[in-house]
């Protein structure tokens, strides 16, 4: 099966460049595979949306090392899938559920953006998580999705690392939040 990101998932990464996308960023964008100048395509391979986060965050975040411009850019994707008719639907509704079922429900919160997302969590203790996923090859970018999502949930004193990776995309997350 072909790992596939929907439209509107490369359509929040996008408005993190500005509305329009500034125009010197048009060539790059096309040589990817994706033209904002043109209606999305409704699902883009995993490699080609993997690209499209590179580029991004070389180009808003040239100073900082990779690690943490992914991290800023998952925590502005957030802010800009609010604004999208399924991100204010989602908000809306982990608002209500709180940090706790938010987690529960992680598996279904990405599975609306790709087809091929899956997760395991496991609670350590009060307010204490990890969380697997079966494939995040950018993990800061995951990192920066986790801490604005779940803060946006109602976590505070919230902290998420990376506690593993593996050599096939998997990863693990340790989240933790005061309760």
């Amino acid at each position: 099966m072909q790992k596939l990101i929907f439209d509107y998932t490369v359509q929040s990464n996008l408005r993190v460049l500005g509305q329009p996308v500034p125009p010197e960023l048009l060539s790059g964008l096309t040589a990817l595979g994706v033209d904002p100048r043109k209606p999305l395509l409704p699902a883009y391979p995993v490699e080609t949306y993997t690209a499209l986060i590179d580029f991004i965050t070389g180009r808003l975040w040239p100073e900082l090392p990779q690690e943490e411009a992914g991290f800023e850019l998952g925590r502005a994707f957030m802010c800009s899938y609010q604004e999208t008719l399924m991100g204010k639907a989602v908000f809306s509704v982990t608002k209500l559920l709180g940090p706790h079922r938010t987690l529960d429900r992680m598996s279904r919160n990405f599975r609306s953006a790709n087809n091929y997302t899956e997760t395991r969590l496991r609670k350590l203790g009060p307010g204490t998580y990890e969380l697997w996923f079966n494939y995040a090859l950018r993990t800061a970018y995951f990192r920066g999705l986790l801490s604005e999502g779940l803060e946006r949930a109602g976590a505070k004193g919230l902290s998420v690392t990376l506690a593993a990776s593996g050599p096939n995309g998997e990863a693990t997350f340790r989240i933790s939040w005061t309760e």
